[in-house]
């Protein structure tokens, strides 16, 4: 089952820098094909609206996979001063906080979308609104006209993504003997980057 998480972590991961790697290379496209528009006195209107929903997928992706590398600023001036089996309890208290997170925002989201009632109400979306008072699957997006839900769909993804990548980091973690650091690179024991890629 450990190496199950840790594989589905990893296939995660890849698919991520694949979108993130998209999304980075998309964005300045349509900043531009925008902005020369505008120059031409034909702005592209939906464009606007494109990039800025593109960008909080962008940042949502983002942040799962930062905490999936561990990649994240952090000062480590006092951690690295710290005994070895400390640094690996903070390290497991870190891992936990993140998956903690992970799961809260996914409960939050699954109450959100609550896709129970959805499917019990035939996917009627009027009715949904009316018993629910959560009009999140009618709303849609001002210039692009396409429901809102489908760009908040990176919520639920997301912290998906995150609580696998959490638990897979918890587990080596805790699996990991405590090193101590070497002077070279202080953060590195932290991390976890040394000798893992």
């Amino acid at each position: 089952m450990l190496k199950i998480v840790a594989s589905v972590s990893d296939g995660i991961e890849r698919v991520e820098r694949l979108l993130v790697r998209v999304i980075v290379l998309a964005l300045p496209i349509m900043i531009l094909a925008n902005a020369t528009g505008r120059a031409l006195r034909s702005p592209i209107y939906w464009m606007d609206e494109l990039a800025i929903l593109t960008m909080v997928w962008l940042a949502m992706i983002a942040m799962s996979l930062t905490l999936k590398t561990r990649d994240a600023v952090a000062v480590t001036m006092l951690l690295d001063m710290l005994p070895p089996a400390v640094m690996k309890a903070l390290r497991l208290a870190v891992d936990s906080l993140v998956l903690s997170f992970g799961l809260v925002l996914l409960v939050l989201a699954w109450h959100w979308f609550d896709p129970l009632t959805l499917m019990r109400l035939g996917f009627d979306t009027r009715e949904f609104s009316g018993e629910t008072f959560n009009f999140m699957y009618q709303d849609t997006t001002a210039t692009l006209g396409i429901p809102k839900f489908w760009f908040w769909l990176v919520v639920p993804i997301s912290a998906l993504c995150t609580s696998i990548h959490a638990l897979s980091n918890l587990i080596d973690t805790f699996k990991r003997p405590a090193l101590p650091v070497d002077n070279k690179t202080p953060a590195a024991a932290m991390t976890g980057s040394v000798g893992v890629r």
